[in-house]
C-alpha cells in the first residue's frame, strides 16, 4: 500500500500518523521521546530505526514530514538524512511550530502562540509565508513564558524580603510550595538550577492572582501584554486584515488566570485577532504537509 505519514516529535513522546494519500488517517502510533539532547545519539538512532520499522509495516511511504524542536541540530539532521535515505523514504524535517500552525488552522492562514518554558509567536499569511516574533531565549526574551513568570515572581519576592518592594502573598507561597523563605535558600535554588527550575515556580502566580494579590496581578498583566504585542507584530508582518490565533504550550493550554488575561489583552491590543481552539493537533498538521509534499514530489 502507498501511504503518507506525519510525525510530531515531542520532548516526551513521538506521535506517528499514518494516512492514505488523500490525507485520511489510517493509524496513530506512539513511541518514545524525539529529543537527541535527552536520549543522546545512540538513543536517537534507535528511535529512527523504530520509526522506519513502523512505517515499513504499512507498505511504501511516499512522503514523511517530521516536526520537532531543535531541528537546527546538525547531528539530528544528518542521522535522519542517513536513515530515511537508506530506507528510501522521502522526508522533510521542520520545526514543531510549523506542524502546530498547519494543524491548528487546517492548512490556512492564522496565528499561534507557544508559551511553555519559553515563548514565541508566529503565523502564516495568505501566500503561505511564515513570520515570527519572540523566541529570543530567556536572556533577552521569552516574555509571557513560564520562565518569565517564575523569574518575575522571584524578583518581586526578593524586593519584598529586602523591605523596599510591595508586600505580596507570593512570598508566603514560595516558602510553602518550594521551601524558599530566605535570601540564601532563594539564591541557591535559582543559581544552581536551569530555566526549567525557574519555570517550575510559575504556577503560584495563578494562586496569588485568585487572592487579588497586586503583585501577582501586575506580573500576569505585564507578561500577557508583552505576548499580545508580539502577536500583533506577527499579524502586521503578514499583512492580515484579521486572523484567528491558537494557543500551544503548558502555560496556556488550560483554563488559568494567565490564559484568560492573555485572551482579554489580545482583544484589547489588537481587535483584528480572535482566539480560536485548534482545529487539528500538530501530528495532523505534519500529515497535511506530507500530503502537499507527496503531491509536489
Amino acid at each position: 500500500m502507498d501511504f503518507i505519514a506525519g510525525i510530531d516529535g515531542g520532548g516526551t513522546k513521538t506521535t506517528i500518523l499514518i494516512g492514505e494519500t488523500n490525507g485520511n488517517v489510517i493509524d496513530r502510533v506512539k513511541l518514545g521521546a524525539f529529543n537527541i539532547n535527552s536520549i543522546k545519539e545512540e538513543g536517537f538512532r534507535a528511535l529512527i530505526d523504530e520509526v522506519i520499522s513502523v512505517l515499513n509495516k504499512y507498505g511504501r511511504c511516499l512522503y514523511l514530514t517530521i516536526g520537532a524542536a531543535g531541528v537546527s541540530n546538525s547531528l539530528m539532521r544528518s542521522i535522519c538524512e542517513e536513515k530515511f535515505t537508506n530506507a528510501n523514504i522521502p522526508f522533510e524535517l521542520v520545526g514543531d511550530h510549523i506542524i502546530a500552525l498547519e494543524g491548528a488552522h487546517n492548512g490556512g492562514p492564522g496565528l499561534a502562540v507557544i508559551a511553555g518554558t519559553g515563548s514565541i509567536c508566529f503565523g502564516k499569511g495568505e501566500n503561505g509565508v511564515i513570520e515570527r516574533t519572540g523566541g529570543w531565549g530567556h536572556i533577552i526574551g521569552d516574555e509571557g513564558s513560564a520562565y518569565a513568570l517564575g523569574r518575575d515572581i522571584v524578583k518581586y519576592v526578593a524586593r519584598d524580603l529586602d523591605g523596599y518592594g510591595k508586600k505580596t502573598v507570593l512570598t508566603t507561597l514560595l516558602a510553602e510550595k518550594f521551601g524558599l523563605s530566605s535570601r540564601e535558600e532563594i539564591i541557591k535554588y535559582i543559581y544552581s538550577g536551569d530555566k526549567a527550575t525557574i519555570a517550575a515556580i510559575s504556577p503560584i502566580v495563578d494562586i496569588a492572582y485568585k487572592q487579588n494579590d497586586e503583585v501577582a496581578i501586575s506580573i500576569i498583566e505585564e507578561n500577557a501584554k508583552a505576548l499580545a504585542l508580539a502577536l500583533s507584530g506577527v499579524r502586521k508582518k503578514l499583512k492580515l486584515e484579521s486572523a484567528y490565533v491558537s494557543f500551544f504550550g503548558g502555560l496556556i493550554d488550560k483554563d488559568t488566570p494567565f490564559r484568560s488575561a492573555l485572551i482579554k489583552t489580545i482583544n484589547s491590543i489588537d481587535s483584528a485577532i480572535c482566539y480560536r481552539d485548534n482545529i487539528h493537533d500538530a501530528a495532523t498538521g505534519a500529515l497535511m504537509l506530507s500530503k502537499k509534499g507527496a503531491k509536489n514530489d
